[in-house]
């Protein structure tokens, strides 16, 4: 029997969260919240807090009643100790100044944020639940999409992100699949009407796909998610999709030149298996098996499924030439070794390869029924290890079990 921890937090009550935008250059926030902390006994509470150490925290005011602090630059870090009593009140003013993921997705017409890649904008205990109130005032030159609606929710601590879009600069267009999805394309790079059409066919089969799959509806009051995706495509440096809970961000290039657009339905995907419902953190060992192999291998299943089995395993056999191109090179590496998103073709490509040897051992119906139940058991839980999932295989499949340990700590991996 698997005991599993829930999320919860009982550290951090009454939180606001006031953003700022007005009069601020790209990149930059200027942010107040305040919140009151429960010590729960303990002599000091951590809070992730910051970026880059060089710029992020700017003019920091931090106004703590029954307590005192101190913010670390380097470890992003902001931790406050308690004076003797139980609860302290908080309320801090600060300027963030140049988003690092700014530089990966920015320089265009959107700016995203969001608390990823090492980058904490506002200051929150991970892999907790808070109730927040959120509050932005923007110029009248932008307009905003959150993770969420703004009015207070209970809500994983890290996982509020926004976009900020240029008014003048965007396309907006709404359709019904059955439910409303919101589209937002750079004007003058918009798609044409096929690919329009192919969006919404695969936005609605495939979340019908995976709400069957999972047993779990996209839409969830459990979750806060109250609505299909809105997507946001944005014309920045950086060619990376994210999954931000209330709205996807793609590359509008992509989206309107690639000859397909299956990388958007693991987005959607994600809503089921990614780093806001399974909680395993950079660093652990197999962690971006956990949040990307196992949902990419699940996009595949969506497309054998939808398009058939032959469209299936071509994409196998283009997912083997491109992992054969590093297979036993020093860029090739186990993939539980990968604990930060940096090596698209291990955790993209050789995951789901190691993923169909299992489905060819015990069948894919099978496997994929691993997969719905590991969500189901798993989705916000902390602490999480791959080793649950290669337990869960187990479980029913010794054998395949041992096997699946074994290619998952293999340095390179045979193709047959």
């Amino acid at each position: 029997m698997t005991v599993c921890r829930l999320a919860v937090a009982q550290e951090v009550t009454g939180y606001t969260l006031h953003i700022d935008k007005v009069d601020q250059d790209a990149a930059n926030l200027h942010v107040k919240c305040a919140f009151s902390l429960d010590f729960s006994g303990k002599d000091s509470v951590l809070m992730n807090f910051g970026g880059a150490p060089e710029f992020s925290v700017d003019n920091l005011s931090v106004i703590g009643k029954d307590c005192s602090y101190k913010y670390s630059s380097d470890r992003k870090s902001l931790v406050f100790y308690s004076n003797g009593a139980g609860t302290a009140g908080i309320v801090m003013k600060y300027d963030y100044t140049n988003l690092s993921a700014f530089f990966i997705y920015g320089e265009g017409k959107a700016e995203l944020w969001e608390t990823s890649f090492g980058e904490y904008f506002y200051p929150y205990i991970p892999d907790t639940y808070i109730d927040v109130d959120i509050n932005v005032q923007l110029p009248d030159s932008l307009s905003l999409l959150c993770s969420y609606p703004l009015e207070s929710r209970h809500i994983l601590a890290q996982s509020i992100a926004l976009a900020f879009i240029q008014k003048d600069a965007y396309s907006h267009t709404v359709a019904y699949v059955p439910e409303k999805v919101e589209i937002y394309q750079v004007s003058g790079m918009q798609c044409d009407e096929k690919r329009y059409r192919e969006l919404l066919e695969l936005t609605k089969a495939g979340i019908s796909y995976f709400s069957k799959i999972y047993g779990d509806d996209y839409i969830s009051g459990q979750r806060n998610i109250h609505s299909f995706p809105t997507y946001l495509f944005h014309d920045g440096k950086g060619f990376s999709n994210r999954y931000n809970i209330g709205f996807i961000s793609a590359s509008q290039e992509k989206f309107s030149t690639y000859p397909d657009i299956y990388p958007l339905v693991h987005e959607i995907g994600h809503r089921w298996l990614g780093e806001w419902t399974l909680l395993i953190e950079d660093g652990e060992p197999g962690a971006y098996f956990i949040k990307e192999s196992l949902n990419e291998f699940m996009t595949l299943m969506f497309i054998r499924d939808y398009y058939g089995e032959n469209q299936y395993r071509a994409l196998i056999e283009k997912y083997k030439d491109e992992y054969s191109k590093i297979n036993g090179t020093r860029h090739d590496e186990p993939i539980v070794d990968v604990v930060v998103n940096n090596n698209n073709t291990v955790i993209y490509r050789k995951g789901p390869l190691v993923l169909d040897r299992i489905a060819r051992n015990i069948g894919y119906e099978k496997l994929t029924d691993i997969i719905s139940r590991f969500y189901r058991q798993y989705a916000g839980c902390h602490p999480l290890e791959y080793t649950d999932f290669v337990a869960m295989v187990s479980e029913s499949e010794p054998e395949t079990g041992d096997l699946l340990e074994f290619l998952l700590t293999a340095k390179s991996l045979p193709l047959g």
